[in-house]
């Protein structure tokens, strides 16, 4: 068989699913990198039979398999695999009537996500209906008090060791509710999808069969320099269940005899 040049420029996209769940793998999104990498001990007995010594005999023993990914994209179940996550879908709904104590220069943080706030009126009588970006403004998760408008006087008026409360009538944004610390044992199924833009430019998928990711280290929330990633880490564990000559952990399915293109 002739020599055939192979070197690599390999991209592609990682995809996951439940482990054993037999469900269509779908993407994590952009991976600015993806590694797997090994841990071993290794057992040396020393050549005893002459003075320079060397070695008479190795094990090396492997300890662990893992696979590290450096994600770019923040979809909910990528940030859930980060910090042990369980995500709750958020529907948009009406929000009527809830009650929260007002301070100038306070964000009152609202039960739900907020998209829009209908009112906010005083709760003792409902009869005064406060403007917003005059006497308050929409945050990201709730409402600001502003100066100098007529919620921050009402507030001031109010007898001192007592508070100000407002009724809020809103609507919620359609959002996930992320967990943290709820669910380490998730087990997941790893596919990595990629092709070769040199040598023979063929496919190259590689398989993990049985993956738990690990808690991150740490976890950025701000990032304007460049765009975001988080590195996550995860071991590889054994499928008893693959059979005799096959790989309890991963496989790669590397393309040959490429088609040459017309």
């Amino acid at each position: 068989m002739p020599w055939v040049k192979e070197t690599a420029v390999i991209g592609g996209m990682t995809k996951i699913r439940k482990a054993g769940s037999g469900l269509p793998f779908t993407p994590i999104g952009l991976c600015s990198t993806v590694q797997q990498t090994h841990e071993t001990n290794e057992l040396r007995l020393e050549d005893t039979t002459q003075p320079l010594g060397g070695t008479y005999d190795k094990l090396e023993k492997i300890t662990q398999m893992g696979i590290q990914l450096n994600m770019r994209e923040i979809f909910s179940r990528n940030l859930a695999l980060q910090i042990y996550g369980t995500v709750y879908d958020v529907p948009s709904t009406s929000v009527t009537g809830e009650t929260h104590i007002a301070e100038v220069g306070g964000t009152c943080k609202l039960d739900k996500m907020p998209l829009t706030i209908e009112s906010v009126v005083d709760a003792e009588t409902g009869a005064i209906e406060y403007v917003e970006d005059v006497d308050w403004m929409l945050t990201g998760a709730g409402f600001e008090v502003l100066d100098g408008g007529d919620l921050a006087t009402a507030i001031a008026g109010v007898t001192e060791g007592e508070s100000f409360s407002v009724e809020v009538d809103y609507t919620c944004a359609d959002y996930d509710e992320i967990e943290a610390i709820t669910d380490s044992g998730q087990e997941w199924e790893i596919m990595f999808e990629g092709a070769n833009a040199v040598g023979t430019k063929g496919k190259i998928n590689a398989f993990y069969w049985r993956v738990r990711f690990g808690l991150a280290e740490s976890m950025d929330f701000i990032s304007v320099e460049d765009f975001m990633g988080q590195t996550v880490t995860a071991e590889v564990l054994a499928d008893s269940g693959r059979g005799v000559g096959r790989s309890a952990y991963m496989k790669i399915n590397k393309q040959k005899n490429v088609p040459v293109a017309a």
